[in-house]
């Protein structure tokens, strides 16, 4: 083995690593810089033990992620969670937006409420920041055409039509006892939206809608889920 021509290898190669680095420097810290994900759930007020569920969800994915590896196409980077709390209030997950967006994130994973998903993920939209929708099941959040928005699971007027099916062969199944229905909502954007689709349906399974029954948002001192 010549030993002078490996030592000139060496130097050359170690020569090339010192000159990639000095020449961008920001793709090398790049590759090691974490990803930024704004977790934003209503983690006080009426809503906050299902935000903070919500968000236990997002922080234990976060977790499983980096500790199989981080994001193997970006050459391993890792996640790193920023937390907002909308404090079950649609113009402050608007207010925390805009703060997250300062800090760099990524990515958005909310809201829980559809009431507070609808103005935050349009205040994303200004800047073209991906926000995935973990919970909230009123259609307008993924109908109006935004591009930056996704949601994990299917809308209200899915599960409406689901269970319409359930409740027309239950009544047929019972000799069809059940002639008329009032509806009672709350009267959130979750609420009243699913209450459109109900009085629209329930005459196509035989049901009169005697009356609609809006109520305020539960307090703070109440649990509430957004389920239809």
């Amino acid at each position: 083995m010549n030993t002078s021509a490996s030592l000139s290898r060496r130097r050359i190669l170690q020569a090339g690593a010192a000159t990639a680095a000095l020449a961008a420097p920001g793709l090398l810290l790049a590759q090691t810089r974490p990803i930024k994900v704004g977790l934003l759930h209503p983690v006080s007020g009426a809503l906050a033990y299902s935000g903070g569920q919500s968000r236990l969800g997002g922080q234990m994915a976060i977790d499983e992620i980096n500790a199989a590896g981080g994001i193997k196409s970006m050459g391993g980077a890792k996640l790193e969670a920023l937390l907002g709390d909308s404090q079950s209030r649609p113009e402050v997950g608007v207010s925390e937006v805009e703060r997250m967006q300062q800090d760099g994130v990524a990515a958005y994973v909310g809201c829980f409420a559809s009431a507070i998903a609808l103005p935050a993920t349009q205040a994303a939209a200004k800047y073209n920041t991906p926000f995935l929708i973990d919970v909230g099941v009123s259609d307008a959040i993924v109908s109006r055409g935004l591009k930056n928005v996704f949601r994990l699971a299917p809308g209200n007027g899915k599960c409406v039509d689901d269970a319409f099916a359930g409740l027309s062969e239950v009544n047929k199944a019972a000799g069809s006892p059940a002639k008329t229905a009032v509806i009672v909502h709350e009267d959130s954007e979750f609420g009243t939206s699913t209450a459109k689709l109900l009085s629209a349906k329930l005459s196509g399974i035989g049901l009169e809608v005697k009356e609609v029954l809006p109520h305020a948002r539960p307090s703070a001192a109440h649990c509430c889920t957004e389920t239809p």
